[in-house]
């Protein structure tokens, strides 16, 4: 029985260079490569979603994860329906074996764009509605944080624009990845917020002395996995909060500062 080899759509990408002219060549080497990193930035994406949700715990980040498999999903699917060919340009990148509308690469870049923009503008929306009440205290997104949210709106478009000019897709093709991606997103931003928050919510409140006995049957069940959520893997929605981190880091301080560090150090002497 013959086999064969075929290339990893998602990681898969060839660049141009012309190996006439040194010069022109790396001119076009720096761009290409430059394009081609950026043509894969939905792939760090998704490495970072992951390793985020793992190191922080955040419901967020878990519903995040689980769109973009889902959207992935989508897009294939209306790839093997659709079944457009790719542009003619793929024969120089030796990419002509599948199928190219809609772009999964651009679907993908928009729809993280769609719902770190989104996600940010919630937290923006509520900081300044606690800001507006009276007694409130002043709080400051944090600055890094709303700065790479917003980063996802041009390296959305970069590889869009990477995909056409590396010759795996058409313009069209990469438009309709894009509206797609920012659909879907929107859509499951709404998800994220009525369905993954709300629930968690519900999950770790206190009890309600007022409820019926069947009422509190339900929501003990409830209240017991979401004890293990919160107490047991530590998932956490932070979602509201002006600067999570600025939360955490004042946590650990007063930690540490609960145990003078010259008894730390003599007891690991």
């Amino acid at each position: 029985m013959k086999t064969t080899t075929k290339p990893f759509s998602l990681t898969y990408v060839r660049y141009p260079i012309i190996l006439e002219s040194k010069k022109s060549s790396m001119m076009l080497f720096n761009k290409g490569k430059f394009l081609a990193i950026a043509s894969l930035s939905p792939i760090f994406t998704v490495a970072y979603s992951i390793a985020h949700f793992l190191s922080q715990r955040e419901l967020f980040d878990f519903a995040l994860t689980v769109g973009i498999f889902l959207n992935e999903c989508l897009a294939q699917w209306l790839k093997h329906l659709i079944k457009e060919e790719r542009p003619k340009s793929c024969e120089r990148v030796d990419f002509c074996d599948t199928h190219g509308m809609p772009s999964s690469h651009a679907q993908l870049a928009f729809f993280n764009s769609a719902v770190s923009v989104l996600v940010l503008l919630r937290r923006w929306k509520h900081v300044k509605k606690y800001q507006c009440q009276e007694g409130g205290e002043k709080a400051r997104l944090d600055a890094l944080s709303a700065s790479l949210s917003l980063m996802t709106v041009p390296i959305a478009i970069l590889v869009g624009y990477s995909r056409v000019e590396l010759g795996y897709h058409t313009i069209e093709q990469v438009v309709a990845g894009a509206a797609i991606g920012l659909t879907f997103g929107s859509m499951w931003f709404l998800v994220t917020t009525r369905v993954f928050a709300r629930r968690f919510s519900e999950m770790v409140k206190e009890e309600d002395g007022n409820a019926s006995k069947s009422a509190r049957a339900g929501g003990k069940k409830r209240r017991s996995f979401g004890k293990f959520l919160r107490e047991t893997l530590n998932v956490r929605d932070s979602s509201l909060c002006a600067n999570p981190l600025a939360l955490s880091r004042e946590k650990v301080e007063l930690e540490n500062f609960a145990f003078p560090m010259e008894d730390v150090f003599k007891k690991v002497d």
